[in-house]
């Protein structure tokens, strides 16, 4: 019997782990199943604090509290705080006489932007260029879905748009544009680049796990919900079914993301090519089969020549060394031309992603074993979230475009709620609902509902615009008060739960290796691009445990290559997110080894030597001014500046100076300030 026993010990032993937690609550009562709502704004006694509708809502909740309103952090702080959070970078590329409105703009139209969000993007759905799991190999044509997500964040492509791209690109309408075409074939790499077990013998359970890791992806990243956890019982606390789940599972079955089941499977890959670059390479081939063919009889007629010089009865081993040498000579010219047209064939472009397959109705797999069918299951989505104009699946199609515009009907309560959601997580360090991949029953409630839905109201207003929702939260009191907390704020509100302060947090694995390659000048800010020279389908990592995998290139981080069972020891020792399931949600620690790889890293002290170099040549003072204001944005204080000094003249008189200086860079460099953002 084909058992999925993995599957259902986990989501079983995960689903009895959370039986005590439940709160009696009604799923149809569930917060997160209402529609969403477009709340008034609550009164509040200090207007003079208020510039958008999101202060109303976080000082009401404060002044309920007896919390004092909060200060506003300082311009210098401000400034490193806006442009980390919207290009990930030091803010050396800002006006400091434009005003933050201004910058905020200037930000927001960078071709950094795009890299910046696009790879908060990419943490949940995934993304990684090897498969990992059984067979690492290589996904060497993954960075187009990579510089596709890059390219709708610059262009703010409405988040609607975004969500259909990914799951139907390839049944959208072009309108004879190639270029579009092209755009939503790559788009659909969003259902392809997951982990799978490519050497899985038994081929029913490899495509079913991998339609299982589909449908879980789409539930968490577009409805917070896991979906998953119907695949083999009715899901314990949110209301979906297991009839549920295969009807959405029906229509996965009904995608092509393989080109082979067979050991080891190989996952579609779509052609890029417009029909004039096929005919090219057609015509191209041609040549080569009409050369080989040129060859081929060249080498037969020497063959029967040498047998009709009588010399030999029958033709010797090492046929060549027997031609007579104008014949050597004429046949190496006819293989060096045959080498050159192989050499010079034109490449044509594939992207990972998916592709319309053999229309099938899902039978329940009761208990998840295919041995067990229950009843056949007509593709459709689940009833929790009810579209009375939804389309259901036509029996010629997969589906998949249905499924896109039931995810993205303007009845539908949770995709503005969640992505919202997102975009406050990855500017506060935590949600308004805390469980950003889980707005079902046992995930957190909001600690602002109404913000929450009003936010979700004007996302959806604005054209589902990402870049209007960067300037409403950006250009909030809330987002610019400062992180230094009044005693009252620290007494009542000592989690900051309730946003009295600006949250302090650590820059990420990218933005520190970023930072320290812009501080020494060596930062390389090209655009987009394969840098990651691997055979397609070749094994990554394997095992043997070699991995020749190269970071040395000093391309921005998130052009660089992320190998699923050997990620970048930088990006494991600062949180990077296990690329093997989608993550919303970093979780920052801190650690012995961060504190060592900065001491000792050659990054680190290759970086801190460029950077030491700053002013060379200057008076002391001045130089420690300039390497100041590149760390951290701001001057040095007198305080700082004789401690600075007393530092450096503690070095050896033997000591050569820039020894000194570049163990001062490094101290920056290691300190908290340059580390965190306040």
């Amino acid at each position: 019997m084909r058992h999925f026993a993995t599957h259902f010990f986990v989501h079983t032993f995960a689903c009895l782990c959370l039986l005590g937690n439940g709160n009696g609550e009604k799923a149809s009562d569930h917060w997160a199943f209402q529609a969403v709502s477009d709340p008034e704004l609550p009164r509040v006694r200090d207007q003079s604090w208020i510039r958008n509708g999101i202060d109303s809502f976080i000082l009401a909740k404060l002044e309920s509290k007896g919390i004092p309103t909060p200060d506003r952090a300082g311009k210098s702080i401000l400034e490193r705080r806006l442009s980390f959070a919207l290009v990930g970078l030091p803010p050396s590329i800002l006006d400091p006489q434009d005003s933050f409105l201004e910058q905020l703009e200037a930000l927001l139209a960078s071709p950094h932007y795009g890299e910046r969000w696009g790879r908060h993007w990419l943490d949940v759905v995934r993304y990684a260029d090897s498969n990992g799991l059984d067979e690492n190999a290589a996904h060497a044509n993954a960075w187009r879905y990579r510089d596709y997500v890059v390219r709708s964040f610059n262009e703010d492509k409405p988040f609607d748009r975004f969500i259909t791209e990914q799951v139907a690109g390839d049944l959208l309408p072009d309108n004879g544009d190639f270029s579009v075409r092209r755009n939503n074939l790559v788009a659909t790499g969003f259902l392809a680049v997951g982990p799978k077990l490519l050497a899985e013998p038994d081929l029913v359970k490899l495509e079913m796990d991998m339609i299982d890791e589909q449908i879980d992806v789409l539930g968490r990243a577009f409805l917070g919900l896991t979906l998953g956890c119907a695949r083999c019982h009715e899901h314990k606390f949110d209301p979906i079914s297991t009839e549920e789940y295969y009807a959405l599972a029906g229509i996965f079955k009904s995608t092509r993301t393989m080109e082979s089941l067979k050991r080891p499977a190989k996952w579609v890959e779509n052609l890029l090519a417009n029909s004039e670059e096929q005919k090219l390479s057609k015509k191209h081939q041609d040549l080569i089969e009409a050369q080989n063919a040129v060859v081929v009889a060249y080498r037969e007629r020497a063959n029967q020549e040498l047998l009709a010089s009588g010399k030999f009865s029958k033709l010797p081993k090492k046929t060549e060394a027997h031609y007579p040498e104008p014949t050597r000579k004429e046949l190496e010219n006819l293989e060096k031309t045959l080498k050159l047209f192989n050499e010079s064939s034109p490449k044509l472009d594939f992207a990972m992603g998916v592709q319309e397959g053999n229309v099938t109705e899902l039978p329940v797999f009761v208990g998840g074993d295919p041995d067990a069918l229950g009843e056949i299951q007509s593709r459709g989505f689940p009833a929790l979230i009810s579209i009375p104009e939804a389309r259901v699946p036509g029996i010629d199609e997969s589906g998949r475009l249905e499924l896109a515009a039931w995810l993205t009907s303007s009845r539908n309560s949770l995709i503005a709620r969640v992505m919202v959601n997102r975009i406050w997580r990855w500017h506060f360090g935590w949600g308004i609902v805390e469980t950003t991949d889980n707005f079902g029953l046992l995930g957190s409630k909001p600690t602002h509902p109404e913000l929450l839905d009003w936010l979700a109201s004007r996302f959806i207003e604005d054209g589902w615009s990402i870049k209007a929702l960067h300037r409403l939260i950006l250009s909030s009191e809330t987002w610019r008060m400062s992180s230094r907390p009044h005693s009252i704020a620290s007494e009542k509100d000592p989690e900051n739960r309730l946003l009295s302060r600006a949250p302090v947090r650590r820059l990420e694995a990218e933005l520190i290796r970023d930072s320290l390659l812009h501080l020494s000048g060596e930062l390389d800010l090209a655009l987009g691009g394969s840098t990651w020279s691997y055979e397609n389908r070749k094994l990554v990592f394997n095992h043997t445990s070699e991995d020749n995998t190269n970071y040395l290139t000093n391309r921005r981080s998130i052009y660089l290559p992320v190998i699923r069972n050997n990620v970048y020891d930088l990006f494991q020792l600062f949180d990077f997110p296990n690329p093997n399931s989608m993550c919303g949600d970093r979780t920052p620690t801190t650690t012995p080894q961060q504190a060592l790889y900065l001491m000792n890293s050659p990054l680190v002290r290759q970086a801190a030597f460029g950077f030491s170099q700053k002013g060379f040549g200057s008076d002391p003072k001045v130089r420690i001014h300039l390497l100041y204001n590149s760390a951290f944005h701001r001057d040095a204080e007198p305080d700082e500046i004789r401690q600075s000094l007393r530092f450096l003249k503690s070095f050896s008189s033997k000591s050569e100076p820039s020894d000194k200086w570049h163990a001062f860079a490094q101290s920056l460099i290691c300190s908290n300030e340059f580390l965190y953002l306040e």
